[in-house]
């Protein structure tokens, strides 16, 4: 007999396995940031012009990586998800190896796209941690390790990119100008990154276990049971299906069309009659199984922590568990339409907070994917230099991005929740997106600083980026799931804003980098900056979202607690609020 879902162990082993896999991605992904501007002038493509194609090949992998995902997720249904995980990492690893060799931009640059089409591993890994977990009251914590090892293995990829990339320029001791890794440079970032992705795969293939579920055939015995086993549950499902209301149905006619409506009947009867926990137990399963649809989504960018979100669950993009009371319970007055008829899905709310999470993407990619060309090109003056970069050695970029890594991670485990504590939702992302241009305004002057000053110019503008950024986009995914009329469409609301989002991303790496090379380095901080008072100025436009309560469940706090004795199962939940609002369960399109 199987043993009751709040029986369930936490999945440790498992959880460490994906997490390894995990790990492994950003490796690849981040460690191209630090050198992606050097390799394409040594590739031979003009000074003038190599800022648009550095962002090109950065998007490139993105852009694969969107074509192809949903046919991987289509795959996984069928075959599993370990397979095609597995098959994603090895895509990673030989385009790796291609984009090392490559020895044209246009062979470099297809090494990259290949590798976005061979994987789709962000989503199948994300899904996989969803199906392994079999205890609801685990599913927070497990959420919440996925952005911490990307976030520690894009620390690492992004130290790798800078100090193993042109290893015979920086090391000529260890390494000849004849050897292999002088006849290319970029070899040897991709080969470390490579091997710890076959590290990954073998390790998966010894250790991982299947986790899609087996398509079996069970009878509709009790209300959870049936609801379970629908195969046809998503965002748009109805609830309680016929064999869940409390009317008997005729098990011997097919399901035609007029059976379709008494069984449409059958549900609106099933709310009014049995009992109250019956229909509960029926709700929240049917949530519960709502919420763990995979979704195959990809956003293949470097960025120092992961960029994908779903405000489905209770992390939006964060390494916490963060409630709502909004969505926490379904609303009592499910049964009762607004006097003023349903509200839509994209009500004017949503479709503002959407743009405004659209824009801070755009300029948020931006900014780590145009950093590096700025941080490497040459000065073309002294003093104020609008035109050209800070002339800095790849080793040093590693260390600037590296360190963003960091600054992401104490930003997100440390200060968010106490922030967020004492200012407030809204408070928190209305005063970030105003801020926010200030982030890009101070980049062009650190030229006119002296020397010692440099790096803490840098540093200053690193901090201010991962603080505006971290802060803000957690909150705007919390007032976009309050907006939201009802937990049924969250699921659309979240694939809307991601995409979005993921669009915004794949655009921004060439596209600044098309205002550098046309205008110089200041013009593309001035765009930047521009973007940033852009969606200051759209907050006119966006409705005040009222945030009832708020707890933060402070993850960080919670494993120290649990490696520390005596303090063991001990973590603080902040409590943050705003004002009064009201759940609203109906919905239109």
């Amino acid at each position: 007999m199987p043993l009751d879902p709040k029986d369930e162990p936490f999945p440790y082993k498992q959880l460490l396995i994906v997490g390894i896999c995990r790990f492994s991605e950003p490796l690849a992904f981040n460690s191209i940031l630090a050198y992606s501007f050097a390799m394409v002038e040594d590739l031979g493509i003009p000074h003038k012009d190599a800022p648009f194609y550095s962002g090109l090949l950065l998007s490139a992998y993105a852009v694969a990586e969107a074509i192809t995902a949903l046919g991987w997720g289509a795959i996984s249904d069928v075959y599993g998800r370990k397979p095609v995980a597995l098959i994603g990492l090895a895509g990673v690893a030989l385009s790796s190896l291609a984009f090392g060799f490559a020895q044209s931009y246009w062979v470099a640059l297809l090494a990259r796209f290949v590798g976005g089409a061979l994987n789709g591993n962000v989503a199948i890994m994300q899904t996989m941690v969803q199906e392994m977990v079999k205890n609801p009251a685990h599913e927070p914590k497990a959420y919440a390790t996925q952005p911490f090892v990307w976030t520690l293995g894009g620390i690492i990829g992004s130290a790798m990119g800078g100090f193993l990339a042109r290893p015979a320029v920086y090391f000529p001791n260890t390494f000849s100008q004849d050897g292999l890794f002088g006849r290319y440079p970029y070899l040897l970032p991709n080969l470390v990154a490579a091997i710890g992705i076959v590290l990954a795969i073998i390790q998966g293939m010894l250790f991982l276990e299947e986790t899609l579920p087996a398509q079996e055939e069970e009878p509709e015995q009790t209300t959870q049971a049936a609801l379970i086993n629908e195969p046809t549950i998503n965002e748009r499902a109805p609830l309680l299906t016929a064999a869940h209301s409390t009317l008997p149905r005729d098990a011997s006619h097919p399901r035609n069309r007029s059976s379709i409506s008494r069984a449409s009947a059958s549900r609106s009867r099933a709310f009014s009659g049995g009992s109250f926990r019956h229909r509960s137990l029926s709700i929240v399963e049917g949530l519960r199984q709502i919420r763990k649809k995979p979704s195959f989504l990809e956003d293949g960018m470097p960025s120092a922590i992961d960029q994908r979100f779903d405000i489905r669950r209770d992390s939006f993009g964060t390494m916490h568990s963060i409630k709502i009371a909004h969505h926490e319970v379904l609303p009592a007055p499910i049964t009762r339409p607004s006097p003023s008829g349903p509200k839509k899905t994209f009500n004017s709310t949503v479709l503002m907070i959407t743009l405004a999470l659209t824009i801070i993407a755009f300029h948020q990619m931006a900014y780590i994917t145009n950093l590096p060309v700025y941080l490497f090109d040459d000065p073309a003056s002294t003093g104020i230099d609008f035109i050209g970069g800070l002339g800095l050695d790849l080793p040093d970029i590693g260390t600037f991005l590296a360190v963003n890594g960091l600054i992401a991670l104490f930003t997100q485990g440390v200060i968010f929740p106490y922030f967020v504590e004492k200012v407030g939702v809204w408070n928190t992302f209305v005063s970030m997106i105003i801020l926010y241009p200030t982030t890009y305004l101070i980049v062009p002057f650190i030229s006119a600083l002296p020397a010692k000053l440099i790096s803490p110019g840098v540093y200053l503008s690193l901090f201010l980026q991962g603080l505006f950024g971290i802060l803000v986009f957690p909150c705007a995914l919390i007032l976009l799931k309050n907006a939201t009329p009802s937990p049924l469409v969250l699921g659309r609301v979240n694939g809307a804003a991601m995409s979005a989002c993921c669009l915004a991303r794949t655009v921004s790496s060439p596209l600044v980098g098309v205002v550098y090379s046309a205008g110089g380095s200041a013009a593309a901080w001035f765009f930047l900056a521009g973007c940033a008072v852009l969606g200051a100025v759209q907050l006119i436009w966006v409705p005040r979202e009222h945030v009832d309560r708020v707890r933060v469940e402070n993850v960080v706090r919670e494993v120290v607690g649990e490696l520390l004795p005596g303090e063991h199962g001990q973590h603080r939940a902040v409590h943050i609020s705003d004002t009064d609002s009201v759940a609203v369960a109906d919905y239109d399109d």
